[in-house]
């Protein structure tokens, strides 16, 4: 699970901003919390967030700081010369031209806290600390200087002395060189067998990032191979009303007979080339999406019911709306085998192209479900600030400061004891994060 997360000087992100899933210490509800045992002893977190904000605020750059990190951490930097990390463009002296990414994070009931700084060239420090008792024992730290020279201290907190998880980690230290200033300690820790490292390395991969272009991902798959999870899509798009009865694939063809056929149609070679290199995935050909995978190439076939009579639609002759669900949906997915219990959704703008009912729906089927996962959206649906929907430590507020810095605002820093309509007195601009419209402009 996801507890706080940190970052400083990533886009329109300047200073420090940081975002907790821990709920107020003096709180006696326990409404939309989640009680987790650890190492440390218990903890209530949540399991929710919600971000609103006027456009051009900062909350996709909020979203993409954490798509950014958390592509770093799995698969590191594009080059060994580059990060490509975008920074603020307005240069802050005290940030010495460093972004940094910091998460706290519950893993197999252990509290993990795990941080890199870098620059547009390599990064600078890294460190890994674990929860014992009280405070944090660092497991490990890394420094880089100016040479690109790379120091490392294995610290007792991440295996004892002349043990072979020691040894390995110490040994991997040693390995890193000026041309891997920019690879992350953690993934190489990872990737040669370490253990602890590849828990935290395996948690980032729980994370699923969605945008309001996203389309298509995964799901094709999963409906082709998962007939469960097909039968939990149909069942949920035909409850909402979108007209959808079932969902299915046809026939499927092989991959060869796909290439002959975009031969035949004159589709350029370099597209069929990459299509037999890839291996995997989804082209659209004359407005048409096809999937394919191990040899095989299908289309996902939606069936509605048009004057009595079953016809099929792709997934181009559905609205917005519809295609939108589908890739929203599997958020609330829960397999029988528990293992995607304990995914981490973040999903900027939540509402786009949704009726607040539909929004409030996956929310509320969302919140429903009895396992460790968490969801965290933007949106400018201000119908969802409802203290009956949502506790007030899970609403946040993202605003431009007067230099063009996003800064981050929880609610429940805003005293409500006065208030009788939230949404009235956010519109109001009472909490701030509400656009300001310049007259005479």
């Amino acid at each position: 699970m996801l507890l706080k997360y940190s970052v400083s000087n990533f886009k329109s992100i300047g200073h420090n901003i940081e975002f907790s899933m821990f709920p107020l210490e003096n709180t006696e509800n326990d409404q939309f919390l989640t009680e987790v045992n650890t190492e440390a002893g218990k903890m209530k977190v949540l399991r929710r967030g919600a971000f609103f904000g006027p456009n051009a605020s900062g909350k996709t750059s909020f979203v993409k700081s954490m798509d950014f990190a958390v592509s770093y951490v799995l698969e590191g930097p594009i080059s060994n010369s580059f990060t490509r990390v975008d920074q603020f463009r307005g240069n802050i002296e005290e940030l010495d031209h460093l972004t940094t990414f910091q998460f706290m994070i519950l893993v197999d009931k252990q509290v993990y806290t795990y941080g890199f700084s870098l620059d547009r060239y390599y990064v600078h420090e890294e460190w890994l600390g674990i929860l014992k008792g009280t405070e944090f024992k660092l497991m490990f730290e890394r420094r880089t200087d100016e040479a690109k020279k790379t120091f490392i201290t294995i610290n007792s907190a991440y295996a004892r002395a002349n043990s072979k998880e020691r040894k390995l980690a110490e040994l991997l230290a040693e390995s890193i060189k000026e041309k891997q200033a920019g690879h992350l300690f953690l993934k190489k820790l990872a990737e040669n067998g370490s253990h602890k490292a590849d828990l935290i390395y395996s948690w980032f991969s729980n994370i699923r990032i969605i945008y309001p272009n996203s389309t298509l991902q995964n799901w094709p798959f999963i409906v082709q191979s998962n007939k469960e999870f097909r039968d939990f899509l149909s069942h949920n798009l035909n409850a909402i009303d979108t007209g959808i009865q079932q969902i299915s694939s046809p026939k499927e063809m092989k991959l060869v007979d796909f290439i002959e056929m975009l031969e035949k149609v004159k589709i350029s070679a370099e597209i069929i080339k990459d299509i037999e290199s890839i291996g995997r995935g989804t082209v659209c050909i004359d407005g048409k999406y096809y999937h394919f995978s191990d040899d095989r190439v299908w289309q996902i076939k939606f069936e509605h019911l048009l004057n009595g009579q079953k016809i099929d639609f792709n997934i181009e002759d559905e609205s917005d709306g519809t295609q939108r669900l589908i890739d929203l949906l599997p958020i609330l997915f829960k397999q029988e085998t528990g293992e995607n219990d304990n995914l981490i959704f973040i999903v900027d703008e939540l509402d786009r192209s949704l009726h607040t009912k539909l929004t409030k729906y996956i929310i509320k089927n969302f919140t429903d479900l009895d396992d460790g996962r968490q969801l965290l959206f933007t949106t400018h649906d201000v119908d969802l600030l409802n203290l009956d929907v949502f506790r007030q430590e899970e609403l946040w507020f993202i605003e431009k400061t007067v230099n063009g810095e996003t800064r981050l605002k929880p609610f429940s820093d805003f005293d409500l004891s006065a208030s009788s309509d939230i949404i009235k007195d956010y519109l109001a601009g009472r909490f701030g994060a509400v656009p300001v419209i310049k007259e005479g402009v």
